[in-house]
């Protein structure tokens, strides 16, 4: 063979080794892209423990704060020219103390929370512990315990399974470690509200509500032990049990009668969504007026090369087989670590590119009548991605909108165009839009004579949203608001 060929046989080689990795990192990157951040730490903690060379830490405010609900507090009322006496930084160079730090932000980011998303039963018992707890182990056993409560509020786990969680979280020797400690954790979380919470079965629970039941009662007794022989009521005659309580049948009828008023289920009266995700980009409106996506790494996992472990093991490499392995881990290494940044820039490029296209939405803090129409089709032709992708970088991630201190979903900044009118006078308007301006025209029509469907239909025209009378009645529906007739009918 000659050395033309050699040449050409090992440039193929490493053109064809090239590509093999390339295509390896982009099926990591579209792996961990449709990850949210909870997950994403999880898999993340998993790949490290199976690679020697890989180094990972959590978020910085989940070890800070216990918490991953938590951004950076220099983004929240962001000012050109901080005022140092003000923020309790008088001396030159000193620095917060960043457990505290991270505390306030948690505290004010669940508000935040409080004011965006649906109130869950977790979010309703973290805020209890948040307000009644100082950071710290017990508190952090809590929310464990607060976390594996089922949508109906009963706790399925024993306590050897949570304290197995509560060592797996910590690797080392963790603070109150041990299986009364979590007995002690389950009995704190049943105090809290609503009654019957974190009981873990249904007497339990009853017996819960009865005792945080305020007013005095003397057939209280009677109610307390008809709770623990509840199957007594499938099998036992009112006569048998009434011995068996030791009590009178009216005061076991009584008994009854208040069990029927409890609520076994109290988880049911929240929201069955799970906590929300934390914010993985910030958006950041500079002086110059441009809004910027940055990624919270705050909230993001520490997870990159340990080339300290690399180079001392290659040191004390000796044995050929000892070298192939430890090439092998670093290239497994390299390949997820790469990824990895690639996920985390793939996201911000995203962003950054439906900002500039929802500069209004983010300057009214997110207003929906301000949404342009935007398609997750059109940013993947622009970032020159499938749409697949678009659609795993979008799915469940949360922004921060750092100036409107708000927090939205990815995901409401895209939203559908009307068909546009025949004579193409119309510019493109986004439901959203339509359904503002309807609103606007009804809440402004004269009362004594409201506007038909037709009315506001050749109204809308006018302000150039062109839409159909079935469809005008369809946003007026989903809006919420009456008919003609039954508006005329209200005055």
């Amino acid at each position: 063979m000659s050395l033309l060929s050699q040449s050409t046989q090992i440039r193929q080689q490493q053109r064809q080794s090239q590509e093999l990795q390339l295509s390896l990192r982009a099926q990591q990157r579209l792996e961990l892209l449709g990850l949210q951040v909870g997950k994403l730490t999880t898999e993340l903690r998993q790949r490290a423990e199976q690679n020697p060379f890989l180094e990972f830490a959590p978020p910085l405010l989940e070890t800070a704060a216990g918490d991953f609900q938590s951004a950076a507090a220099e983004d929240i009322g962001h000012e050109d020219t901080p005022d140092y006496f003000l923020s309790g930084r008088e001396g030159f160079g000193d620095q917060p103390d960043p457990v505290e730090q991270a505390e306030a932000t948690r505290r004010h980011d669940y508000q935040l929370l409080s004011l965006t998303e649906p109130e869950t039963l977790y979010r309703h018992l973290e805020k209890q512990v948040l307000e009644s707890y100082p950071p710290g182990a017990e508190r952090d056993q809590l929310l464990l315990i607060c976390d594996a409560l089922d949508s109906d509020g009963y706790l399925r786990r024993s306590p050897h399974e949570l304290l197995s969680d509560w060592w797996e979280m910590h690797h080392t020797r963790p603070e109150r470690a041990e299986e009364r400690d979590i007995i002690e954790a389950i009995t704190s979380v049943q105090r809290l509200d609503p009654p019957g919470v974190g009981a873990r079965s249904l007497a339990e629970c009853l017996e819960l509500q009865v005792r945080a039941d305020p007013t005095y009662s003397p057939e209280r007794t009677v109610r307390l032990k008809l709770c623990q022989r509840l199957n007594a009521l499938l099998t036992d005659t009112p006569a048998q049990l009434a011995r068996t309580l030791r009590c009178t049948p009216e005061q076991l009828a009584d008994a009854r009668a208040y069990l029927a008023t409890l609520n076994p289920f109290p988880g049911r009266a929240f929201a069955n969504e799970p906590p929300p995700e934390p914010p993985e980009v910030i958006a950041l409106k500079g002086p110059d007026g441009i809004w910027r996506a940055r990624c919270n790494e705050e909230d993001l996992p520490l997870f990159r090369m340990d080339e300290a472990a690399l180079e001392a093991a290659k040191t004390h490499a000796h044995q050929k087989e000892e070298r192939a392995l430890i090439s092998e881990w670093e290239a497994q290494a390299r390949l997820w670590t790469e990824a990895y940044k690639e996920r985390n820039e793939t996201l911000r490029r995203v962003a950054q590119l439906v900002f500039d296209r929802q500069t209004d939405f983010l300057d009214s803090g997110g207003d929906p009548a301000t949404l342009k129409p935007l398609l997750q089709r059109d940013i993947a032709e622009v970032i020159g991605y499938d749409e697949s992708t678009i659609s795993r970088a979008v799915k469940e991630k949360v922004v921060r909108v750092a100036n409107a201190h708000k927090l939205l979903p990815l995901k409401a900044f895209f939203t559908h165009a009307l068909p546009a009118s025949a004579d193409g006078s119309a510019t493109a308007v986004s439901e959203q839009q339509a359904k503002s301006a309807l609103k606007a025209l009804i809440d402004a029509e004269d009362r004594t004579h409201p506007l038909s469907d037709q009315a506001l239909m050749e109204a809308l025209a006018a302000q150039h949203i062109p839409l159909a009378r079935r469809t005008v009645a369809k946003y007026r529906e989903q809006l919420g608001i009456p008919s003609t007739r039954e508006r005329r009918q209200k005055l």
